[in-house]
């Protein structure tokens, strides 16, 4: 429901660095974790919703005296992301909701399965990127699937993705690096979002959500990579989103972020 050759030498993000384009240093910290924070507060129209059925949800961001914030920039070619995913860190969905003039925001989307749902908004308001997050409660029996301890690859839509990196310290910037192939082949990647590959991070537990955007790489490489700091040891899930060949794919990888 998202509306959503490798070369041995990649470019760094230049010093003019488009906007759209975000590095470790913009979505450092964890987000999400609380409904209010940066003087902004997430207020949903409700929190039970009935699984297995299409509703349009709807959210307004306050400002600290309790009034509709109504400018936002866009991030990422958006000027809101809103991440679902269940706290059993399945069912991810990225969509971008609609905003009306008195500051109410809409979106359309159905939550497959029953469980305890994790809303994430993030926005961008007078230059400082902000992560909301509140629980939707879906009610009724849940089946929790089992997660592996750490992945590195994954198949989806005829398209193998690879998480070529292995080494992944806490505290340390890291570069996540993913190749993409069709049929052997590296893929051709085209634009997603302003750039050439999406990324959102989980911390297992409390879901703490880091969000980035891909340093450049060469669209023919097949190679989509981050700069991330993980902010504590940990078991993490990565939502790996790229546009190979013009269809857009969702892939998901476990890692687990060891001490020095």
């Amino acid at each position: 429901m998202a509306d959503e050759h490798h070369d041995t030498e990649h470019s760094k993000v230049p010093q003019d660095v488009p906007h759209g384009y975000a590095h470790a240093g913009s979505h450092a910290r964890p987000g999400g974790l609380t409904v209010a924070t940066n003087g902004l507060r997430l207020e949903a129209s409700e929190t039970r919703i009935e699984a297995g059925k299409s509703h349009e949800w709807s959210f307004v961001v306050r400002d600290e005296e309790g009034n509709p914030v109504t400018e936002f920039e866009e991030t990422h070619d958006q000027l809101a992301h809103l991440i679902l995913v269940r706290r059993d860190l399945t069912r991810f969905q990225h969509l971008h909701p609609t905003l009306a003039d008195d500051g109410t925001w809409s979106a359309e989307f159905a939550l497959p399965d029953p469980g305890v749902y994790r809303a994430f908004v993030d926005v961008l308001v007078e230059g400082q990127p902000t992560t909301l997050g509140v629980d939707l409660l879906s009610s009724g029996p849940s089946q929790y699937e089992k997660r592996p301890r750490s992945t590195r690859e994954a198949e989806v839509d005829g398209y193998d993705v690879e998480l070529t990196s292995r080494e992944i310290a806490v505290g340390e910037t890291v570069d996540l690096e993913f190749e993409i192939h069709q049929d052997s082949d590296l893929a051709h990647l085209d634009p997603y979002l302003g750039a050439l590959g999406h990324l959102v991070t989980l911390r297992d537990g409390d879901l703490a959500y880091l969000h980035v955007h891909p340093e450049e790489t060469d669209p023919e490489d097949g190679v989509v990579r981050f700069a991330v700091r993980f902010p504590t040891t940990g078991r993490y899930r990565l939502f790996l989103q790229a546009r190979p060949n013009g269809e857009l794919i969702t892939t998901s990888f476990d890692v687990d972020v060891e001490g020095h």
